[in-house]
């Protein structure tokens, strides 16, 4: 028994040795022949294929001085082609950019440096939309920079981000979370970007509001007077009063100028006063701050200026229909015009006997006279036409 485990213990012993040495060479040969190939395929350059170009090669080496690489350039392509969503959470002096899926997450100063900044990282992805939050105006010069760059951007209502937030359980709010959530709201939601618009429309609409803000603060000051009995403070109230009456006569003359050196501002104009109730400040505001008339449908247009019904029913419960949202601007500017296009416009005045006669709230009629007028000056700038009541009589 010892003698064959000996005889066992050799034979296996020589065995052993023999397959290791054997085994060893091998794996040196192969790691020979493996290093030889390794380094000729990086020294050398792949032969050019009759068939065309290889898929695995670098197109965009190009020129007499580069060289084509036969290495695999997949990660270079996925990175590419991958559409990303931005959201930018903007406060005062900085915003917060951050993507989804997570590719840039920076906070950059609110300045025109810092909207360059952001450009030049955004050009190095595929960008697919761009949304930010209204923040009371200090997004306009980002989202302007943005669109004359060709990005498409959405400024979205504070509110709609706020319960979309809620809506995936976002309880925390932080410029970083914002800026999180505002790319997933672009990502989910997609809403339409912004057309481009042209630079003239932005300044007219600045001049527009700036009016507005000296007609509010005329209207405080009156109101003021109407109660003070010192005289000393009578005078003030009277000398601010005619400071702020001879800046809106300045502000509305560069309005008047802005509109006369536009073509396009100009034919929208003499369309929109050609009709009874519409004034020159009512067409200034409707050329600034709706710039979309005349390119959407009654529904759309309606909707957009905040003076479309909506219903509010669930199950048995039948609740009145009220108008929501929209550009709070356009909508008191058109309901001090239907107010006067009652008296003095037959289609408007007829529509709203019409609807008074029928049992309705004068805010229902007001509300259905001011969609009525909207419509009618949709349907106008349309069709580039001017006031014909007959056509509109037929149709009330």
């Amino acid at each position: 028994m010892t003698s064959n485990m000996d005889n066992n213990n050799l034979i296996g012993n020589v065995d052993v040795g023999e397959a290791s040495v054997a085994s060893r060479d091998n794996i040196n040969r192969r790691r020979e022949f493996d290093r030889v190939q390794v380094k000729k395929t990086v020294t050398e350059r792949e032969p050019r294929r009759r068939c065309g170009m290889s898929p695995n090669s670098r197109l965009n080496r190009r020129g007499p001085t580069h060289t084509a690489s036969s290495h695999l350039q997949v990660r270079e392509y996925t990175v590419l082609s991958e559409e990303i969503y931005v959201g930018i959470d903007i406060a005062k002096e900085t915003f917060y950019v951050a993507t989804c899926p997570d590719a840039i997450k920076q906070q950059l100063p609110n300045t025109h440096h810092g909207h360059r900044q952001l450009l030049k990282l955004l050009q190095k992805q595929n960008v697919v939309l761009i949304v930010l939050e209204a923040t009371g105006g200090y997004e306009r010069p980002l989202a302007a920079e943005l669109i004359s760059n060709s990005l498409p951007v959405v400024v979205a209502n504070p509110r709609q981000v706020r319960d979309f937030a809620r809506g995936i359980g976002q309880k925390a709010k932080t410029d970083p979370i914002d800026a999180q959530v505002l790319a997933k709201f672009a990502q989910i939601v997609k809403p339409s970007p912004k057309p481009q618009s042209k630079p003239q429309i932005n300044e007219l609409s600045e001049l527009v509001r700036r009016r507005r803000q000296l007609n509010d603060l005329l209207t405080q000051e009156s109101n003021r007077l109407a109660i003070i009995s010192h005289p000393k403070v009578k005078k003030s109230i009277h000398k601010m009063i005619k400071t702020l009456e001879s800046q809106i006569k300045e502000i509305e003359q560069l309005i008047r100028n802005y509109i006369d050196s536009d073509d396009d501002f100009k034919k929208k104009d003499n369309i929109l006063q050609s009709v009874p109730g519409v004034g020159p400040q009512t067409s200034a505001m409707l050329i600034a701050n709706l710039p979309e008339l005349g390119t959407l449908n009654r529904q759309e247009i309606a909707a957009l200026a905040g003076v479309a019904p909506w219903n509010n029913s669930s199950g048995k419960f039948d609740g009145k229909m009220h108008i929501w949202g929209g550009r709070k601007d356009v909508r008191s500017i058109l309901y001090m015009s239907t107010f006067t296009a009652r008296r003095f416009n037959p289609v408007i005045r007829l529509f709203a006997e019409r609807l008074k006669k029928s049992g309705k709230a004068y805010r229902v009629v007001m509300t259905a006279c001011m969609r009525k007028l909207l419509i009618i000056l949709n349907t106008m700038i349309k069709d580039q036409a001017l006031w014909t009541p007959k056509i509109f009589l037929k149709n009330t």
